[in-house]
């Protein structure tokens, strides 16, 4: 008898799924975001034949990490959303899923989609999963594009343009600095040429629509 695990947060859905799967003679097991840091273990250990996962579980998150860790332990994986971003989608395909299951497309269309993963390697449409990922490669040429700018900046005028999106002055830098001002605006300068922006507003307007800012805070030295 087939097994397949159940990680999703909506509890009606969870319940209604399993009662037909196991009419059809099919085996579950439920893993809900309460496990938190233990839910990818769990998993694991369970290795069901196949796991249906929810691409964002309340109070877990982003379970995309999850992906690429079950694969390796070979066990497959479709993922279930109610999200319709089709990126994130390709994400996850890239991770290593076999397929999405759209979750407004209603409970019988999850259903043969699950039953089809459980038949099928490749229960996706191969031009369709293509289409995702090559929209995935524009996306991320589109993003390095963006932040080609920022690549030519010296570590002290990414330090000083951080510190300008922070909201510190020139006074304020200096000090922090023990440099003149004039240090410090000859550093703001630099910035301003190599973004080509005129202004200290449009360099950090840059800094955050281009995504720049995000990544340099994220980093742990930060």
């Amino acid at each position: 008898m087939p097994t397949i695990a159940l990680v999703d947060d909506h509890l009606l859905l969870v319940e209604t799924l399993q009662a037909v799967l196991r009419v059809r003679g099919v085996q579950t097991v439920c893993f809900g975001p309460e496990l938190g840091a233990e839910l990818l273990p769990s998993l694991i250990a369970a290795y069901p034949d196949l796991v249906l996962l929810d691409l964002d579980l309340c109070g877990f998150g982003d379970s995309t990490v999850l992906i690429r860790p079950l694969t390796a332990a070979g066990i497959r994986v479709l993922v279930v959303t109610g999200l319709s971003d089709r990126l994130r989608i390709a994400l996850a395909l890239e991770q290593g899923a076999i397929g999405y299951q759209s979750k407004a497309a209603g409970f019988d269309a999850l259903l043969m989609a699950t039953e089809r993963a459980l038949a099928h390697d490749e229960p996706m449409d191969r031009q369709d999963r293509q289409s995702m990922f090559q929209e995935l490669e524009r996306k991320r040429a589109d993003k390095a594009k963006t932040l080609l700018p920022f690549e030519s900046l010296t570590d002290r005028e990414q330090a000083t343009l951080l510190a300008v999106c922070d909201g510190l002055t020139v006074s304020q830098i200096a000090g922090a600095w023990m440099v003149s001002p004039a240090t410090v605006r000859s550093h703001v300068q630099r910035v301003l040429g190599k973004l080509g922006v005129g202004s200290q507003v449009q360099a950090v307007s840059m800094a955050m629509r281009s995504g720049w800012l995000a990544l340099l805070t994220a980093q742990p030295s930060r």
